[in-house]
């Protein structure tokens, strides 16, 4: 790859007196790009370690990550026990990451837990590498602009990417760790440098299975491009080699019989009648308007725009080193599992790499057009303004600083404090069945299940303790189970240890089997006052307002809303009733969300005059519409087990609470 300067600009480079000169700026420049690193790094590590402090990260996956590698350095690589529960989630009941993904660096990774044997650990390491990344990013830059200041702005621009910032808060993903590594592994192939090029691309590669097939291309880019047709091919065949081994072995190897593959959770559409890649074979040949009807819509099509934005569309003026990225825009933008395609989360790692290198290639051809007309220092000027314009304004309309709409910093008060409470109370390294939002918090110890399983199968080693939150969030079970499973320990030989403000710990022979009234102070709710307030009565149930939050910004481009409802019973003697929060498009229910708090203290164990907090589930929008979606509240009689269709049929009354926008 020989450098895009023009005869003029190599005609203005300092000549070999000026030696000096040149390291002075290379050092400033490297000053400045280890200065908003080390920045990026001090913001997106305390934002990120916030919310693992606040309880907003989950058992997927920081959970399980959190376990496996507590499990990796204690003898036990790759093994963890959190997703045991027969889910509609692929390779559900593994006790080894290698069923889900193939990761070798994890090893490498979980070395980190020598330093702290918890979570944060694996926090920080991936905020560090991705605040790396500024490094090749700026030397590549630089080399190919031949302008230390371009080379500043692009390191500037990596650090601002949206989708790289939402990765980093989404929990931990060794994923993460292929965008440095990819950047540095396209610097050393343009230098010729193929040894630590090689490096790169082996570690890029261990970090997730699709990754050897961008690495593939990246050897093919080498044999075209550099006519080094032996390093190219060697690496391409490496690449796609290693990938089909990974997914077809490896992964084949260590699932469960009888549980889902990716190829059906999230792109079974593809299979059509038939099953496996048969199937998916048959769909391409004879059925593209299926293909067409999940490929042509409007968040797929935002979600190539919200990857190029960022550093102005110069991706596009590199087609060829778009084309790099291939393989993962197809099975994402193919996938029906509307996460790979949202722009968040880690799905896009590689995709970072190859949009911010195409963007510097991208930004050498507009200002080789630009230099026509004006000076090609000028030129180089203003094409590296013009892609600091253009993330600052990225990071305004999406971005995750102070500067942009999805900054968030999580709050920490007394709950969580409690929590930690309850945590610091299990037993090191006993066996534990916990909850979600729980789970990363207990995951340093080899055995870790997800309630209701308690991890009574041979040859696990059982729980006999249980934690619980009943004020936050549950995922997976239904929610009259959480309840009932609860129940029913306690029916046989369980027992309370401490249960206060929606936390309860249970525990195996305990001799206490009656629930303090503390645990239930989470919904009492006399001093509250909600954020907005409603009036009027549905049924007997008055109602006195509503809190609503953002939440999960970093994995939904459409946030999850979180409602807390205020409602007062004046009847001594209230009915059971349930309130449910519809969303609404063009008069259709789109999605609902109603409580697990409810079958706890359910309406008819109220006391008259008081108020209580009922905290709903996580509202997630789904919509491929954009628009915008009304929230409507429904108090009606109280269903064993309602659907959302059931409630929606049932809905009654309804009482507006708020709106959300449906846009990506």
């Amino acid at each position: 790859m020989s450098s895009p300067a023009t005869a003029q600009e190599r005609d203005d480079q300092p000549s070999i007196g000026a030696t000096s000169r040149i390291s002075t700026i290379d050092a400033l420049a490297l000053g400045l790009v280890g200065l908003f690193a080390f920045g990026y790094g001090m913001l997106f590590g305390w934002l990120s370690l916030r919310r693992y402090w606040g309880y907003q990260m989950h058992a997927l996956d920081m959970g399980n990550m959190g376990q496996a590698a507590w499990n990796t350095i204690h003898g036990h690589p790759f093994f963890f026990t959190n997703i045991r529960l027969p889910w509609q989630l692929e390779a559900w009941g593994t006790t080894t990451r290698l069923s889900f993904h193939v990761e070798p660096i994890f090893p490498l990774l979980s070395l980190s837990y020598l330093i702290h044997p918890g979570p944060e650990s694996l926090i920080v390491l991936q905020t560090a590498a991705l605040a790396l990344g500024a490094v090749p990013t700026y030397l590549l830059a630089r080399d190919v602009l031949s302008s230390a200041l371009a080379g500043v702005i692009f390191s500037l621009v990596y650090l601002l990417f949206p989708t790289l910032e939402a990765m980093n808060l989404y929990e931990f993903h060794p994923v993460a760790l292929a965008t440095p590594l990819l950047i540095a592994a396209f610097l050393f192939a343009y230098r010729r440098q193929y040894l630590p090029f090689a490096v790169c691309c082996l570690l890029a590669m261990a970090t997730k299975e699709e990754i050897g097939l961008t690495v593939a291309l990246f050897g093919l880019y080498i044999a075209k491009v550099q006519s080094e047709r032996r390093i190219g091919l060697l690496t391409a065949v490496a690449g796609i080699l290693w990938s089909l081994f990974a997914v077809f072995v490896i992964e084949h190897h260590y699932r469960q019989p009888g549980t889902l593959t990716y190829l059906h959770t999230r792109y079974g559409y593809l299979e059509g009648s038939g099953h496996g890649i048969g199937g998916v074979i048959h769909t391409i040949l004879h059925d593209p308007r299926a293909i067409a009807s999940h490929l042509l819509i409007w968040p797929k099509a935002d979600y190539v725009r919200y990857l190029l934005i960022p550093a102005g569309l110069l991706a596009l003026l590199a087609p060829e080193i778009l084309l790099l990225g291939a393989p993962t825009f197809v099975l994402n933008l193919l996938s029906s599992d509307f996460h790979m395609y949202s722009g968040v989360g880690d799905n896009s790692a590689e995709l970072i790499s190859v949009v911010v290198v195409a963007s510097i290639v991208g930004a050498a051809r507009a200002r080789q057009l630009l230099g026509r007309a004006v000076p090609a220092r000028r030129a180089t000027v203003a094409v590296a303004l013009y892609v600091l314009l253009a993330a600052l304004v990225t990071q305004n309309a999406f971005g995750y600083t102070p500067i942009g709409p999805n900054y968030a910093v999580v709050s920490i008060g007394p709950h969580q404090r409690l929590a930690d409470r309850f945590v610091s109370m299990v037993p090191p390294g006993a066996p534990v069945s916990t909850q979600d939002q729980l789970d990363p918090h207990l995951s340093s110890r080899h055995y870790l299940y997800l309630f209701a399983d308690t991890g009574r199968q041979p040859p696990l080693v059982p729980a006999n303790d249980v934690v619980l939150d009943i004020s936050a969030p549950e995922y997976a079970q239904p929610l009259p189970d959480i309840h009932a499973k609860a129940m029913e320990l306690l029916h046989q030989g369980w027992g309370v240890v401490a249960a206060r403000d929606g936390l309860i710990y249970l525990r195996r022979g305990a001799g206490n089997k009656r629930i303090p009234a503390s645990f239930y102070g989470f919904m009492r709710a006399d001093q509250a006052r909600p954020q907005q307030p409603l009036g009027g009565q549905i049924n007997e149930m008055q109602l006195v307002g509503y809190d609503v939050a953002r939440t999960d910004q970093p994995n939904h481009r459409i946030p999850n809303l979180e409602y807390n409802i205020y409602l007062r019973s004046h009847s001594s003697h209230p009915g059971n009733y349930i309130p449910v929060i519809f969303e609404i498009q063009a008069g259709r229910e789109i999605g609902c969300s109603m409580s697990a708090s409810l079958y706890w203290l359910p309406t008819t164990k109220w006391i008259g005059g008081h108020t209580y907090r009922v905290a709903m589930q996580p509202l997630e929008t789904q919509s491929n519409d954009p628009g915008m979606a009304e929230l409507q509240l429904s108090i009606q009689p109280g269903l064993t087990r309602p659907s959302c269709g059931t409630a929606w049929q049932h809905r009654g009354a309804l009482t507006s609470v708020g709106t959300q926008t449906l846009s990506w």
